[in-house]
């Protein structure tokens, strides 16, 4: 009996609510859903979206500053400067004194070879001059007088003359299988030269000294004007360092690396 009596109660609180589950299952699309308005005015639905903007305002992350370093120098570029041509690069960084005793000791250094040079060359024509034409009997060494003295082929050394004119007064002056060759005098004329020819030897020496001597001025000088330019920077690279920031710029953030010095 009590069992009928709670089911016809349940089955009357049903009636009752089936009107306003309808109505909200029709303004919302399920019948679930829970009524929204009272009365039979169906509400509209309107969709809106809403738009977040953020100022990040002025802050010492978001501030850029440019940063001019006027006193800065560059090493590589001081390097290669007086690498190519000595003193360079110290004038580049303002080293007057030693810009110019680098330049003096380059200008020093090509005198000095091209004097050398000169020398050796001048001293070489003279000592073939002194020995004459081989092929000429009445010359201070012949092929002639060599054959009839040893009665050897001159062919072996005629054609090292042809071939190496150098070589062959190196051989005639020092090697004493060809000393019949020399003309006999009041002065043994094979010393005499040779004395020329070591005297233009000593000159092409002095001459590869003179250029040993420009190698190592463009070397120290470039070593130097790294050396300055890495202790004209010092003072600035303690007052520097790069700062990332960010920032928001046209909508979108923005990061930026900058080089920033202290005062």
């Amino acid at each position: 009996m009590r069992a009928r009596i709670a089911a016809a109660l349940l089955l009357a609180g049903g009636a009752l609510l089936a009107p306003r589950v309808a109505a909200a299952g029709h303004a919302r699309g399920t019948p679930l859903a829970l009524p929204l308005v009272q009365g039979g005015h169906e509400p509209t639905l309107i969709l809106a979206q809403r738009s977040i903007t953020r100022d990040w305002g002025t802050s010492e992350e978001s501030t850029y500053v440019e940063v001019s370093i006027p006193d800065w120098k560059s090493e590589g570029w001081a390097m290669a400067l007086s690498g190519v041509v000595p003193g360079a690069g110290q004038y580049y960084l303002q080293e007057q004194h030693s810009a110019l005793l680098f330049a003096l000791i380059e200008l020093g250094g090509w005198i000095a070879r091209v004097h050398f040079d000169n020398l050796d060359e001048q001293l070489r024509h003279e000592a073939q001059v002194f020995r004459g034409n081989p092929e000429d009997s009445s010359s201070a060494w012949s092929f002639a007088r060599w054959e009839h003295n040893t009665g050897g082929d001159p062919a072996a050394i005629h054609a090292l003359y042809d071939h190496d004119p150098a070589d062959f007064d190196v051989r005639i002056a020092r090697d004493p299988a060809y000393a019949a060759g020399w003309a006999s005098g009041p002065g043994p004329p094979q010393d005499q030269f040779r004395n020329d020819l070591d005297r233009a030897d000593g000159m092409l020496e002095r001459k590869k000294y003179a250029s040993t001597g420009l190698w190592l001025n463009h070397l120290v000088a470039a070593i130097d004007a790294m050396r300055v330019a890495r202790i004209h920077n010092i003072p600035l690279q303690e007052n520097m360092h790069i700062r990332l920031k960010t920032a928001w710029r046209s909508g979108a953030p923005a990061v930026r690396a900058s080089l920033e010095r202290s005062f």
